[in-house]
């Protein structure tokens, strides 16, 4: 029984050598190297070498960026009493914590500051109101400013270059920023102008402000 073992060693040892001589040639893009071992004893002989094979191996690798909020550092705020007719302005910080290049995307639920109602004709329900990205990075400060109906969430195609939901394709891209001050989201409207009569009630709107990183 024991011979039996020591057999099966032996022959899960050399298929373990030969696959390892297969696979090397493979892994080093070379050809096979043959190293010779010198037997002291033998004396003054031929000895073709040489005494080792070097075979060299590229390793490469790198690290993925990772994107995101600082702890209490996301952008999270909520008005009421906005002045719609006399026109507003208000402003939410954040801090972001990316490794590397990175997007960032806003996307609106309502297109404007709304009010449920159905009004009649001379009378509109919706509020328009313009939103503006300001944010730090180890390049300097990146902005960019779109109407609120630009990044309507029901909105398909859109010239604001901050709609909708960051992906490492989509948003707008920003260098590295990780923990720099100076980040806001700005909301602003001037004083309403327009022709229709903004119906009586309550209006509101939700933003949603996404981060991913960039490739």
């Amino acid at each position: 029984m024991r011979i039996r073992q020591g057999i099966g060693k032996r022959a899960a040892l050399t298929a373990a050598m030969l696959a390892m001589g297969h696979a090397v040639p493979a892994y080093a893009n070379t050809a096979p190297i043959t190293a010779y071992y010198r037997d002291p004893a033998l004396g003054n002989y031929n000895y073709p070498g040489p005494a080792n094979a070097i075979i060299n191996i590229d390793v490469k690798a790198s690290v993925g960026g990772t994107c995101g909020f600082a702890t209490n550092g996301a952008p999270n705020a909520s008005f009421t009493g906005l002045p719609i007719e006399a026109g507003w302005t208000r402003q939410v910080p954040f801090t972001a914590e990316c490794t590397a290049p990175w997007r960032i995307a806003v996307s609106s639920l309502n297109g404007a500051l709304k009010n449920a109602a159905t009004v009649p004709v001379g009378y509109t329900n919706k509020a328009a109101y313009d939103v503006a990205l300001n944010v730090a990075s180890d390049g300097g400060t990146v902005t960019g400013t779109c109407p609120v109906a630009q990044i309507d969430q029901a909105l398909g195609s859109s010239p604001c270059n901050f709609k909708g939901t960051a992906s490492t394709t989509n948003g707008l891209q920003v260098l590295r920023s990780f923990g720099l001050a100076g980040s806001f989201i700005q909301m602003t409207a001037p004083a309403y102008s327009g022709s229709d009569v903004l119906y009586s009630g309550s209006y509101s709107d939700t933003l949603t402000v996404t981060v991913s990183p960039a490739v």
